[in-house]
């Protein structure tokens, strides 16, 4: 019932001359509707205080509060009171997931963007987070300035700006300044997970993870297996196919040779990459990417 009433925004109408990054400062008000779109959006409280309801869940906000939120979530904001001394100003970066797809593989895998790749994968989920020192506000404002005064270079100085944005909060959210999940040992397993995907190049071990989680090596065990159904080796072979997969179909790492990939999902040996992957999907990689390739022109 109620996501019928949720208004749809397109991209389209906001990017124009092949540059799909938009970026404006709004006042929020009573009369806007809920809505979702089909771009990914960051958007952060420029001043003021009020509430965002997402889906079903309502938030209150102030100065500081940023918002990472993937295609088709549903939200809206609201000022704390038509009355309120200051109003609800909002800055929101939108841009659609080709530029999203990019950004996230400029950087080889030890350094790309991880989480967000794997949160846009999970339908329903977005991300809150509040900044520490104005590092966001900073941003935001050249951002709106970039955007605005539409200097020789600005789309380029647009697109590293973004990229900064995402690295600053790929960085809060290493230090546990995400939203919190449900409870504490959701969290921990949670960070045990993002520890493991930025580390699937490297060796995780269940000690160091355990480490890096807070919790006993016997607790996360049994708390991986309770989340995903799989014990921490095979999570760790799981996850590792799923890189893969995902290097291989992504347009923007086409140049990649399998034994590229391989080496980024940290299953460095090539013969035992080839038996694992085929026995996960049926198909060797080449095959794999040139099924997916085949799909998408067809």
């Amino acid at each position: 019932m109620r996501k019928s009433a949720v208004w749809l925004e397109k991209g389209e109408l906001f990017f124009h001359n092949g540059l799909n990054i938009y970026v404006n400062r709004v006042n929020e008000r009573f009369d806007l509707p809920e809505h979702e779109h089909d771009f990914i959006e960051i958007c952060y409280v420029w001043s003021g205080s009020g509430f965002h309801y997402i889906g079903d869940e309502t938030i209150r906000v102030s100065q500081g509060d940023l918002f990472f939120l993937p295609v088709g979530i549903s939200h809206i904001f609201r000022p704390s009171s038509p009355e309120a001394k200051e109003p609800l100003m909002i800055v929101n970066c939108i841009f659609d997931e080709k530029i999203f797809r990019f950004l996230t593989s400029v950087l080889p895998a030890e350094y790309g963007l991880y989480r967000f790749l794997h949160l846009v994968s999970e339908p329903g989920r977005w991300l809150h987070m509040r900044e520490k020192a104005g590092e966001f506000c900073r941003l935001f404002d050249s951002l709106h300035a970039e955007f605005e005064n539409k200097r020789t270079g600005f789309e380029t100085m647009l697109v590293g700006l973004l990229l900064q944005l995402l690295i600053g909060m790929e960085r809060t959210l290493e230090q546990g300044n995400a939203s919190a999940e449900d409870n504490a040992d959701s969290d921990r397993t949670d960070r045990a997970l993002l520890y493991i995907r930025d580390r699937l190049h490297e060796k995780p071990t269940l000690a160091c993870v355990a480490k890096h989680a807070g919790i006993g090596e016997r607790q996360l065990q049994r708390d991986l297996t309770a989340r995903m159904g799989l014990s921490f080796t095979a999570l760790l072979r799981k996850e590792r196919i799923d890189r893969s997969r995902q290097l291989l179909t992504d347009p923007f790492l086409a140049s990649l040779t399998v034994a590229d990939i391989a080496s980024r999902s940290g299953l460095p040996d090539l013969k035992r990459f080839h038996r694992i992957f085929k026995e996960t999907t049926g198909l060797t990689p080449a095959q794999y990417r040139r099924h997916y390739a085949e799909q998408t022109t067809s």
